[in-house]
């Protein structure tokens, strides 16, 4: 009988015509189902990111892709995950706490634009956020991803501008400025302005160096609250 040692070695070892092993094999296509999903949401929206039209869009089957992920949830989760990790090594670098207050309050805004608001993906994630809002098996882990990354993100604030991090309220001001970026970058499904984006992110800037600076005595915590 003859054996046929060649197919075994590549069954083992992986694929010799690409040098990849299995595992290698497996990680780069459910990076390539991941990248794909990412762009049906983006270009299509959430509801339409089915397995079946994933599958399609990624020339393999719906039950290749379900073999990798199980559901249509899991690749929805490793969508987030994807997006939330990502990091463009083109992006505006985070600036030294060496640097003067006016130029690292600059480079912040800029950095955070760059990186997490301006690209195509975030915009791809508020559409799994707002697909999954009635999905109550998707919300504990999206809750929990996102409290992880604005963790990262406090603590990125307090590393660039210590000086404000010392302040009463600090972590309330660092989720406004946030907010307020969120805001920008939601509001781009309706079309950019890039003018008026720059000119509000230059406001932003100069609220963090003035609340940065500030020495006077806090307000008290007590005071009166707006009526309702």
């Amino acid at each position: 009988m003859v054996t046929r040692p060649a197919r075994t070695a590549r069954t083992t070892h992986g694929d010799r015509a690409t040098g990849l092993s299995r595992a290698d094999r497996a990680r780069a296509t459910r990076e390539h189902l991941i990248a794909t999903a990412i762009d049906v949401v983006r270009q299509r929206s959430y509801g339409q990111a089915t397995l079946f039209e994933v599958a399609k869009a990624a020339g393999v089957t719906p039950g290749a892709l379900q073999h990798h992920f199980g559901s249509r949830a899991v690749l929805m989760l490793e969508v987030l995950q994807a997006i939330l990790q990502a990091d463009d090594d083109r992006g505006v670098p985070w600036p030294d706490a060496a640097q003067p207050l006016p130029a690292r309050a600059a480079a912040l805004v800029q950095a955070l634009w760059t990186r997490l608001y301006e690209p195509p993906r975030f915009l791809a994630a508020w559409s799994v956020y707002f697909g999954a809002a009635g999905e109550a098996e998707l919300q504990p882990p999206i809750a929990a991803m996102r409290q992880r990354l604005a963790s990262g993100l406090h603590a990125r604030f307090a590393a660039v501008l210590p000086e404000a991090s010392r302040r009463p309220g600090f972590d309330a001001f660092v989720d406004l400025v946030l907010s307020s970026l969120r805001g920008l970058g939601v509001a781009r499904l309706f079309g950019a302005d890039p003018a008026a984006e720059a000119a509000q992110r230059d406001q932003l800037v100069r609220l963090i160096v003035l609340w940065s600076q500030d020495t006077r005595q806090d307000l008290p915590q007590d005071l009166p609250q707006e009526p309702r």
